[in-house]
C-alpha cells in the first residue's frame, strides 16, 4: 500500500486543487441561489403557508416589507411639542429617497396618549440586494435626529426585525473566525510553526468545495438558506479538523516504526480509515433523517451539511496524507519522529494516569459523572418554547424595544395582523359575511377588508391578546373553524405558530430515525449489540445535560428569551452524531487493543491512554467552530452554535473521558457480546 500512496500524491494534489479551483468559482454564487424566502423555511400542509405563498408566489419578487416608527414618552402623556415632533419625522420619513422605501401611512396615537406610530412599506428589489437594510438605515437616521428630552423613537416591525435579525455577508465572517480558531488550537496542539497550516489548508479547500456542493444542490432545486450556509462552514472545518487531528496523530506514532513515510502514511491510513468512515457515516445518516421533516429549511440542510462531511471526509483521507507526504517528514519539526526516536514514554502521561484511576474505580467515577450530568439536565425546567419572532432577534436590539412599546401601547395585533384569505369565487357580500365572523370571534379586536392577494378577496384581522401566545393559536384556530370552506387563515403569528407545531412534529419523527441510524452504525463497526445501547444512553444522557447548561447560558447569560421549537431537532442531530465521534474513535482503538488479546481492562485503558489527547483537541476544535455561530445575530442560530459546543465539551471532556471507560470496564466482555470470547479462552491466551 505503501506503493500506492507514492504513486498517487501528485496526481490526489492535482485532483483537489481542481476542485477547490471550481468549488471557489461556484461558491462565489452561493449567496445568489439561496433561499431567504417564506417557501424556503415554512412547514407542508399549512394555511398559513398557502397564505405566504400566495403573497409571495415568486420568490424573486417579494412583497413589501413593512416598518413601524413608533414614538413613545414613559410616564406621562406626548407633548404638543412632541406631536409636533412626530408630524415633523413623518414627513422626514417621506423625504427619504431610498430605492423601495414607501410614504408613510397616516399616523396613530394609542388610547393612553403616550405612543404614536406611523408604518412605512419598504419594497425589497428583484435583485434581491441591500435595499430593505439600507431604507431601515435611512429610517432610523432621518426620525432619530432633533428629539426632545425624554421622548424616545424607534423603527420596528417585521422589515426591521428582519435586519436586526441578520448580520449581512456572515459567511465571510464565521470562515475567518473559524480559521483564527483552528489555527489556534492546532498550534497549542503540535507547537510547531508550520504542520499546523497543512490540515488548515486541507479543512479551507475542503470548506470552498463543500460550498460549491451547496451551489450545485441549490441550483437542482434544493433550499439552501443562510442557516444551511453558516453551518455547513463550521460543521466542515470541525469536522475536518478532527479527522486530521486522528490521521495526524496515528501517523506520527507509526512514523517512529517506519523509516519510509509513505509506509507510514499507509498503516497510518490502514488503522485510521474505519474509524473516520464510521464517524462520517454516523453524522451522514443523522443528517439525511432530517428529509423527513415538514419544515423545509429543516428538510434542506440535511443534504447540504450531509455533502459537507463526505467532502471533509474524502478531504482528509486523500488531500491530508498527499500534503503530508509531499512534504516529508520537516513538517513535524522540531519533534519529528524517527524509528529509533520514540516520541516519549510521558508523551500520554496524564491520560495514562488518568486511565488507570478510571478502571481502578469504575463504579465511582460512572456515578460522580451521571449525578453531574443528571444535575445539569435540571436547567430544562427554565426552557420556554416560543413562537414569537422577537425571541429570534438579539433583546438588544432597537426593533424589539419598538415592539415591546408598540405591545404597551396599542391594541396586541396591531403590528402582526392575521390575513384571511377569501375563497376564489367570494364577493363582496362574502367579505362582509367573514368580517362579521371574525369580529364575533373571542379576542378579535378588529377585522377590515385588505389587499387582494393572487387575484383573491382578503381581511387585515387584528387580535386583542399576544399574537405569538397560546391564546393566539385559539384565536387561528377558532377562525379557521367559524369561517367558510376555502378560506384560509394565514399572516405573521399563523406562520410562527404552524411553525412551532410543525417543529414540534418533526422532532417526534426525527429523533427515533437519529437513534436508529447511529445505533445500526456502531453495531457495525462495533460489532455488538450492547455497546451501541451503552454507548446512545451515555450521548442523549449528554444530550440532556448540554441542553441544560446551554439554557441557563441563554437564560442567566445572553438575556435571550424563550428558544424556537426546532432549537431541539438542530442540537439533538449535532449532539447525538458529533458526540458518538469521539467515543468511535475511542471504541475502536479499544476493540483493536482487544484484536491483541487483551484483557478488556487492559483495552479500555490502552485505548484510552492512546486517544485521549488527540480526541481532546479534536472536542475543543469542533466546539470552537460551532462556538463562532455566537456571532450571528440570528438568536437562533447562536443558541445552536453555543449548545453544540458545550454538548461537544461534556462529551469530550467526561462522557468519552471518564463514562464511557468507566462503564465499559464494570460491563467487562458482556460490552462486547454476542463476539465475547469466554472468560477460560481469555485465561488461557493470557
Amino acid at each position: 500500500m505503501g506503493r500506492i500512496v507514492r504513486r498517487a500524491k501528485w496526481f490526489v494534489l492535482a485532483a483537489w486543487l481542481a476542485l477547490a479551483v471550481v468549488g471557489t468559482v461556484l461558491a462565489s454564487g452561493l449567496g445568489d441561489v439561496q433561499r431567504d424566502d417564506a417557501a424556503a423555511y415554512l412547514p407542508r400542509g399549512y394555511e398559513s403557508s398557502a397564505v405566504a405563498q400566495l403573497a409571495e408566489p415568486d420568490p424573486k419578487y417579494p412583497e413589501a416589507e413593512t416598518a413601524i416608527v413608533v414614538y413613545s414618552r414613559d410616564g406621562s402623556e406626548l407633548t404638543d411639542a412632541d406631536r409636533a415632533v412626530v408630524a415633523d419625522g413623518r414627513a422626514v420619513a417621506a423625504a427619504v429617497s431610498v430605492e423601495g422605501v414607501g410614504g408613510p401611512r397616516r399616523t396613530e396615537v394609542s388610547d393612553d396618549g403616550r405612543a404614536a406610530m406611523f408604518a412605512v412599506a419598504i419594497q425589497p428589489s428583484e435583485a434581491g440586494d441591500d435595499t430593505v437594510d439600507t431604507g431601515i438605515a435611512a429610517l432610523r437616521a432621518a426620525v432619530h435626529r432633533n428629539l426632545p428630552g425624554g421622548l424616545q423613537v424607534q423603527v420596528a416591525g417585521e422589515a426591521a426585525l428582519d435586519v436586526d435579525n441578520s448580520g449581512g455577508d456572515v459567511d465571510t465572517a464565521l470562515m475567518l473566525t473559524s480559521m483564527v480558531i483552528v489555527a489556534i488550537l492546532l498550534l497549542l496542539t503540535y507547537r510547531s510553526p508550520v504542520l499546523w497550516l497543512v490540515p488548515l489548508l486541507a479543512a479551507l479547500i475542503a470548506v470552498m468545495t463543500a460550498r460549491g456542493a451547496a451551489y450545485g444542490l441549490a441550483k437542482a432545486g434544493l433550499a439552501v438558506t443562510d442557516l444551511s450556509s453558516a453551518i455547513l462552514i463550521v460543521l466542515v472545518f470541525g469536522a475536518a479538523t478532527d479527522y486530521a487531528l486522528l490521521l495526524l496523530n496515528r501517523y506520527r506514532e507509526e512514523l517512529t516504526r517506519h523509516l519510509d513515510r509513505h509506509e507510514a502514511m499507509a498503516e497510518a491510513l490502514r488503522r485510521t480509515t474505519p474509524a473516520i468512515l464510521a464517524s462520517a457515516a454516523t453524522v451522514v445518516a443523522g443528517l439525511l433523517c432530517l428529509l423527513v421533516a415538514d419544515l423545509a429549511g429543516l428538510r434542506g440542510l440535511g443534504p447540504v451539511a450531509a455533502a459537507g462531511v463526505v467532502v471533509a471526509m474524502l478531504a482528509m483521507l486523500t488531500l491530508l496524507p498527499a500534503l503530508l507526504v509531499c512534504a516529508g517528514r520537516w513538517l513535524l519539526w522540531p519533534r519529528i519522529p524517527t524509528p529509533g526516536r520514540p516520541r516519549g514514554a510521558d508523551r500520554h502521561r496524564l491520560w495514562a494516569a488518568i486511565g488507570r484511576t478510571v478502571v481502578r474505580r469504575p463504579c465511582w467515577y460512572a456515578l460522580l459523572v451521571t449525578a453531574g450530568l443528571g444535575a445539569a439536565v435540571f436547567g430544562l425546567t427554565g426552557l420556554h418554547i416560543s413562537a414569537d419572532p422577537l425571541d429570534k432577534v438579539p433583546p438588544t436590539a432597537e426593533s424589539v424595544t419598538g415592539q415591546h412599546v408598540l405591545a404597551k401601547h396599542f391594541p396586541q395585533g396591531v403590528s402582526a395582523p392575521l390575513t384571511v384569505v377569501l375563497p376564489k369565487d367570494a364577493d363582496q357580500i362574502a367579505v362582509a359575511a367573514a368580517q362579521r365572523a371574525a369580529v364575533s370571534a373571542p379576542h378579535v379586536a378588529n377585522a377590515e377588508p385588505s389587499t387582494p392577494l393572487d387575484g383573491r378577496l382578503t381581511l387585515a384581522v387584528e387580535m386583542s391578546v399576544p399574537p405569538y401566545s397560546d391564546q393566539a393559536r385559539t384565536v387561528i384556530k377558532d377562525l379557521r373553524a367559524g369561517l367558510a370552506d376555502g378560506a384560509l387563515v394565514g399572516g405573521s403569528p399563523a406562520v410562527q405558530l404552524d411553525y412551532k407545531q410543525a417543529a414540534l412534529d418533526d422532532t417526534e419523527r426525527i429523533v427515533p430515525l437519529v437513534l436508529l441510524a447511529v445505533a445500526v452504525i456502531l453495531g457495525l463497526l462495533l460489532r455488538s449489540l450492547v455497546a451501541p445501547l451503552v454507548l446512545m444512553t451515555a450521548n442523549v444522557l449528554s444530550f440532556a445535560a448540554a441542553l441544560g447548561l446551554a439554557t441557563l447560558i441563554f437564560t442567566h447569560v445572553m438575556g435571550f428569551g424563550g428558544v424556537a421549537a426546532d432549537l431541539f431537532v438542530y442540537i439533538f442531530v449535532f449532539l447525538i452524531a458529533l458526540g458518538v465521534d469521539y467515543t468511535i474513535f475511542l471504541m475502536e482503538r479499544v476493540r483493536e487493543e482487544r484484536r491483541r488479546r487483551m484483557p478488556n481492562t487492559v483495552a479500555v485503558r490502552r485505548g484510552l491512554t492512546s486517544t485521549g489527547g488527540v480526541i481532546t483537541a479534536a472536542g475543543l476544535v469542533l466546539a470552537g467552530t460551532f462556538a463562532a455561530l455566537g456571532q450571528i445575530p440570528d438568536v437562533t442560530v447562536a443558541e445552536v452554535g453555543i449548545a453544540v459546543a458545550v454538548g461537544v465539551l461534556i462529551d469530550t471532556l467526561f462522557v468519552r473521558s471518564l463514562l464511557v471507560p468507566a462503564i465499559v470496564t464494570l460491563l467487562g466482555d458482556r460490552t462486547w457480546w454476542p463476539g465475547t470470547r469466554s472468560r477460560r479462552q481469555q485465561q488461557t491466551q493470557r
